[in-house]
């Protein structure tokens, strides 16, 4: 029973998507799972409960990673540049459009993401800084609260069509770029090779 009420928000979630939250009925979802529209009622109330479960679906699935970068890298600068990357990937398959109208339809779910981003991302950043200034990567005299929210920005920019319209910058491009920004001016000199390193950028000679 289990199996097709996950196949359902599996295949809501990848055409939420790719196409938005507004456009996708039940039926859409039905025909694209093989099932009757009945069986999704039976497992979900409406699109409503579909959208809350598939976004918490999404940003348990960014907690989960966030958490096992941090177990599994060396330092803090591999665990940002690695932070990077997956959201960036993540962002490829993420039709903006999405995002948008979630935060002009669905009120409550935008709340939920706001609050990951408030407390999720931004918890997650300071988390990073705090291991950076212990593994002296990081210079020591970070104001941590400042530099956390100023990165937070950083990433948002880099996800904003105004800021960055998807027609003129490659959102792999804006994030090395941003990210590297960032890095180099929080790193020490010992962090700074490390930097060089993990982006793969050229020393200067």
């Amino acid at each position: 029973m289990m199996v097709v009420r996950e196949r359902i928000l599996e295949t809501a979630l990848k055409m939420f998507r790719t196409y938005g939250v507004k456009g996708v009925t039940m039926f859409d979802i039905a025909r694209d799972c093989g099932i009757s529209k009945k069986t999704v009622y039976e497992h979900f109330e409406d699109k409503q409960a579909l959208i809350d479960e598939g976004m918490q679906q999404l940003l348990n699935n960014h907690i989960n990673y966030f958490t096992q970068c941090l177990q599994t890298t060396d330092n803090a600068i591999e665990e940002m540049v690695r932070n990077m990357k997956y959201v960036t990937n993540m962002a490829k398959t993420l039709n903006p459009v999405m995002l948008h109208e979630i935060q002009k339809y669905h009120p409550d779910t935008w709340r939920s993401i706001e609050s990951f981003k408030s407390d999720g991302m931004l918890g997650n950043i300071k988390e990073n800084l705090k291991r950076g200034m212990a593994e002296g990567l990081y210079r020591q005299n970070l104001h941590i609260d400042i530099v956390a929210r100023m990165r937070q920005l950083q990433l948002e920019a880099a996800f904003d069509p105004i800021q960055y319209p998807a027609d003129q910058f490659e959102m792999h491009e804006v994030m090395e770029q941003v990210t590297a920004h960032f890095v180099l001016g929080i790193a020490t000199i010992r962090g700074h090779k490390l930097v060089n390193q993990y982006l793969q950028i050229k020393e200067e000679e």
